[in-house]
């Protein structure tokens, strides 16, 4: 029997935070609901939002706050559920580079990944009445990690459960300053990373949605069960997986998958806010339109065996 060819663009390169989709391909899971899944990898991670927006692929992943900036643009984008929770999020250095607290970025070059990286950046320094003259930014990509080791830039926006477990397995000792601490917000929600799709994906296959959550969820758990076989799993696709740092990225960023896959309603109206703190909106944004839970299984393990028999 034929299965439904679907399309997942990630947020990033294949990396660890992945693993319960990596994991659920590798163990057939999508297959069992009847999806043909096809992975695809963005050049730049700020490419999701549009690629997503204009529907051009199913379903995508990208962070909480890019959802919200997202549909501000007038992207019809909505989360149906969470793959990642709340990772630490935060100015991360190199401790030889004497960035200790926030106001030590004076006369530093700041890395970040994405547009709203420097808008982050720029609005922190604003409210610790740091001149924009005093720092200098500098938009990275996906190369962080690689353009503090080579000294083109002091620190960058990142993950600590990526970005610096990677710096000091490969450079040295390290330390971050935590957005959410220095902007007040008790969660680093606005980083979590979000299962996307078109709102005429929604009306029109919901059922692959359904599928996809299902298959996910069933892998998150496998996952987080079994770390270890989960993770050589994943190197079995992606071999450039298969180091002692990645491993040591993968088993920090355990505590972090999403169990039941759920969209948080705290921590979208911790982020609302802080969205509308930074200027991207003025309050008129309709919240209720960035996430749903609607096509996530009421219990573990959706009883949907196949969306073939939806057909």
């Amino acid at each position: 029997m034929s299965k439904i060819f679907t399309t997942l663009m990630l947020n990033w390169y294949a990396n660890p935070y992945h693993a319960p989709i990596l994991v659920g391909q590798v163990l057939g899971y999508y297959k069992d609901v009847g999806l043909d899944l096809s992975i695809l990898q963005p050049t730049d991670p700020s490419d999701v939002t549009k690629i997503v927006g204009n529907n051009n692929v199913d379903i995508g992943l990208k962070a909480m706050i890019h959802t919200i900036a997202g549909r501000t643009k007038g992207y019809p984008i909505t989360s149906i559920g969470t793959l990642l929770d709340e990772p630490p999020t935060g100015l991360i250095s190199l401790k030889s580079s004497g960035i200790n607290n926030f106001d030590d970025i004076r006369g530093k070059r700041l890395g970040y990944i994405g547009e709203f990286g420097k808008q982050i950046i720029d609005n922190l320094a604003k409210h610790a009445k740091i001149e924009p003259s005093a720092y200098e930014t500098v938009r990275v990509g996906m190369y962080m990690v690689d353009a503090i080791s080579a000294g083109r830039i002091d620190a960058g926006i990142g993950f600590s459960n990526f970005h610096q477990v990677e710096l000091e397995s490969e450079t040295g000792p390290t330390s971050i300053i935590r957005i959410d601490q220095l902007a007040g917000l008790g969660c680093c929600c606005f980083c979590s990373i979000q299962i996307i799709a078109h709102e005429q994906t929604l009306k029109s296959k919901p059922e692959v949605l359904q599928a996809f959550l299902a298959a996910t969820e069933r892998g998150a758990s496998y996952v987080t069960q079994h770390p270890e076989e989960a993770f050589d799993m994943m190197c079995e696709g992606h071999p450039r997986l298969k180091s002692e740092t990645q491993h040591k990225i993968f088993m920090y960023t355990l505590p972090f998958f999403s169990r039941t896959l759920l969209n948080v309603e705290r921590d979208w109206n911790k982020v609302y806010q802080y969205t509308q703190h930074l200027g991207l909106h003025q309050g008129e944004l309709d919240l209720a339109k960035c996430y749903t839970n609607d096509y996530i299984a009421k219990m573990p393990y959706s009883p949907i065996k196949s969306v073939m028999c939806c057909a």
